[in-house]
C-alpha cells in the first residue's frame, strides 16, 4: 500500500521491537504459506509471525516506501499487507489472520 492506502509501493508487483535502520533501507517478504500475504521491515530485521505465516520468503530487497508507510514501521516494527489478486493495491492487516481449518 502506498501513502494513500490503496495501492502498492512501485517497487512490490519485515523484529517487532526494532526500528527502521538509520540507512532508510526496507525489505519485503511473502509468506510461504500464503503469497497474498506481505510483510515490510527495516533492512536487516527479521519479519515477526514467522510461524503463523509458514515461513518468510524475501520478496524485494532495497525497496522505497511513502512517508506514511515508514511511520507505521517505526511505530510498529512491520507493515504487514494482504495484496490484491490482480496486484493492484492491498488491505493492511494488524496481524496475520488465523489459518482455515483443514476439513480434509
Amino acid at each position: 500500500m502506498g501513502e494513500d492506502g490503496n495501492a502498492l509501493p512501485n517497487e512490490i508487483v519485515g523484529s517487532h521491537d526494532s526500528q527502521p535502520a538509520s540507512s532508510g533501507g526496507f525489505d519485503s517478504y511473502r509468506s510461504v504459506s500464503d503469497p497474498n500475504l506481505m510483510i515490510i521491515v527495516a533492512k536487516e530485521v527479521v519479519p515477526p509471525f514467522r510461524f503463523k505465516a509458514g515461513g518468510w520468503e524475501l520478496f524485494r530487497a532495497s525497496i522505497e516506501l511513502g512517508s506514511a508507510m515508514k511511520a507505521r514501521i517505526a511505530e510498529k516494527g512491520f507493515f504487514l499487507i494482504r495484496v490484491n489478486q490482480d496486484q493492484t493495491g492491498g488491505t493492511e492487516l494488524t496481524d496475520l489472520p488465523l489459518p482455515l481449518p483443514s476439513w480434509e
